[in-house]
């Protein structure tokens, strides 16, 4: 039996776009530590329930989401900030906005609580986690797909948050830098038990660091477990409308790919 300490909970809930539902009925729980990678094909819902859950989208249908057992709607903006980070998919900052300035904005739910100077040297610290900070004072503007994911990414570390919920990732990064990210994020989960909910493309991926998998199938329903459950060539299939293979690399790591 799991005694983690359940940090998300859902409850019959439906994930609702104009003339559509996406996700039907979804009870959910993700519990202190864990690791969540959501599949799904293109306007499965991925993103919007990672949205929806931050926070930072109104749902306007049936169900109910809980964090750490109080309902979303009850949080203020600044308490909510201080449980969960949400790095977007495609990061946007305005002209002239350094890269340390967005990872000091992120900040911003903690500055009562930092010593003078402590916020630039932690944003510091996540940056260079991320291998940006070489990168802190480049304006936003002049920064690759790739740097501005990787910036975004610093922002949320920067936060030290229960959990971080991450809208793909590793999108923009190459191949080195995504399993970088991964090995950080689990690294983070293990030494302080931070929870990670991501959405994921890049199936390969699923099995580097992933405790648990939430796939979204195309009529609304989904499959939730654990990876050594949920995670096998039929269920992807179902969940990306593709044939899939499942491999192992000469050092033993198992990877799925497209047929």
């Amino acid at each position: 039996m799991n005694t983690l300490p359940i940090l998300l909970e859902t409850q019959n809930l439906d994930i609702q776009v104009p003339g559509r539902t996406l996700i039907k009925n979804l009870n959910w729980v993700v519990r202190q530590g864990e690791r969540w990678c959501l599949l799904g094909r293109n306007g499965a819902g991925k993103s919007t329930l990672l949205r929806v859950i931050a926070g930072v989208q109104k749902n306007n249908s049936v169900g109910k989401i809980d964090w750490l057992g109080k309902e979303l709607q009850s949080y203020s903006a600044d308490s909510l900030a201080k449980i969960r980070a949400y790095a977007e998919q495609s990061p946007v900052g305005g002209v002239g906005l350094r890269a340390i300035d967005a990872v000091l904005a992120a900040q911003w739910p903690w500055q009562d609580q930092l010593r003078q100077g402590a916020d630039t040297q932690l944003a510091m610290t996540a940056l260079a986690s991320c291998d940006v900070a070489h990168l802190a004072h480049a304006q936003w503007q002049n920064l690759s797909g790739g740097e501005r994911q990787r910036v975004s990414l610093a922002a949320c570390f920067a936060q030290n948050t229960q959990a971080l919920l991450l809208d793909e990732p590793t999108s923009h990064l190459d191949v080195g830098h995504q399993i970088a990210l991964l090995n950080l994020l689990v690294t983070r989960s293990e030494a302080c038990q931070q929870t990670l909910i991501a959405s994921l493309h890049e199936i390969g991926l699923i099995e580097r660091g992933f405790t648990h998998a939430l796939l979204l199938l195309e009529d609304g329903h989904y499959i939730a477990g654990p990876i050594s459950e949920v995670a096998n060539t039929t269920n992807l299939e179902k969940s990306l409308g593709h044939p899939i293979v499942k491999a192992q690399t000469s050092s033993g790591q198992v990877v799925f790919i497209p047929a």
